[in-house]
This record gives C-alpha cells, structure tokens and sequence, in this order.
C-alpha cells in the first residue's frame, strides 16, 4: 500500500497511519513526506509551466513567419533560445536548491526527534561539522544509529548537496575535484565552463533518490546493546 493518499487531488500527502508515529524515525520520516510528496507537484508543475511557454514561443514564430513579421519571428525565437539555454537551466537550479533544503532539514529533525524521545545529552549544534556529515556523525555517535552513511544511495545524495553547494558558492560550476562524482553518477556539466547541467529528468531522479534513502535511513532502530 502507497503511504500517502491525493485526498481528490493531483497533490500528494502522506498518510500518518502509515507511519509509525511512536519512534522517533516514524515521526520524522512522516514529517519529512509532508514536504516532500507535496514538492514533486512543485517540479511537475515547473516543467508544465516550461513547456507551455516553449510552446507559446513557438507557435508563434510560426504564425509570424506565415504574415512574413520578421521582427516578431525574431523575437520569439530569440525568446524561446532564452527560455530553453537559461530559463530552464535556473529554474532547475531553485528545485535543486529547495529540495536538498527539504533534506537537510529532515535529517535534522530526525537527530533532533532522537534527541528529544530518546532522551539523549547533547545536542546536534554541539556535534562538530555541518549539514548531513554532521547528522550521520551525531546519529552515530549519540544515538546509537548505525548505518545510516551505509545505505546505497549515501554517495549519490552526498553528490547531489555537493551539487547544491556548487548552485550557491560558485555560480553552478563545478570544482575539478567534484567532477569524477558527477561522471560517475551521469550528472551533465558542460565540458568548456564546468556548468552545471541538470533537466527536469535529472531533477526527477534526484527526488527518486533522496526519498528512497529518507524511507529506508530513518527507520533504522538503535543499538543500545
């Protein structure tokens, strides 16, 4: 059975039965489905958005090439280039931005939830690092959580927020020493300024990723023995 029902609509919501809501993993993992199931609409709708656009230009380079209107043919056509080489492009940028956010905070939440009902002494902010190293460190370290950096998908999510990090730091481009991670994982960048190069597809199998690795790593009980 699907954890989540569309209650009449295309927008996805978790349902809370599904979830064990007694453990802190339960609790998180539902709390983080509550973002995340509503999210993909926010891609699908992107792309619907995007390809009506593409759409409009078109059509009407089209309609003005028939009424020989040279300078409205030019312009859509120069729009629609636009739209498609960096309109696109930075739109998925802001999803990729939003969505390793969503993650983050998830896996936050769930040290914090740990913190919280398992009673635990020390806080996230006391563990040394940030973002998910610091989490899998303070789940291990504090809560007795292992394997959580084990699951498959840990490597591919870690390339995923190193990608995000390139977006914020470094205007989308990508170091060298991240490039062998993004050839492994057919992450595109453009070979003559190391662009960042990601479409709605690629978007799509980020989200995949991150919520596959978010139902299995949250759920991990405790070793207390």
């Amino acid at each position: 059975m699907p954890n989540y029902n569309s209650i009449e609509s295309n927008v996805l919501f978790p349902s809370m039965e599904k979830y064990d809501m007694d453990t802190p993993g339960g609790m998180a993992l539902y709390l983080a489905c509550c973002d995340f199931y509503p999210f993909r609409s926010v891609i699908e709708n992107n792309k619907i958005a995007i390809d009506l656009v593409s759409d409009a230009y078109r059509d009407m380079a089209s309609e003005a090439r028939e009424r020989d209107d040279f300078i409205t043919e030019s312009w859509a056509m120069t729009s629609g280039m636009l739209q498609s080489c960096r309109v696109d492009i930075l739109t998925q940028y802001s999803l990729l931005l939003t969505m390793v956010s969503l993650l983050e905070e998830a896996v936050n939440t769930l040290c914090r939830l740990h913190k919280e009902i398992d009673q635990l002494g020390k806080n996230l902010e006391e563990t040394k690092g940030s973002g998910l190293e610091r989490a899998a460190e303070y789940l291990k370290t504090e809560a007795k959580i292992n394997g959580f950096k084990s699951d498959p998908k840990w490597e591919y999510i870690t390339t995923i927020r190193d990608c995000r990090n390139m977006v914020v730091h470094n205007g989308g481009r990508i170091k060298d020493k991240f490039k062998p991670k993004c050839d492994k994982f057919n992450i595109g960048y453009q070979e003559e300024n190391s662009q960042l190069y990601i479409e709605y597809s690629d978007i799509m199998k980020f989200y995949d990723a991150i919520l596959e690795f978010m139902e299995r790593s949250f759920v991990i009980e405790r070793d207390v023995t």
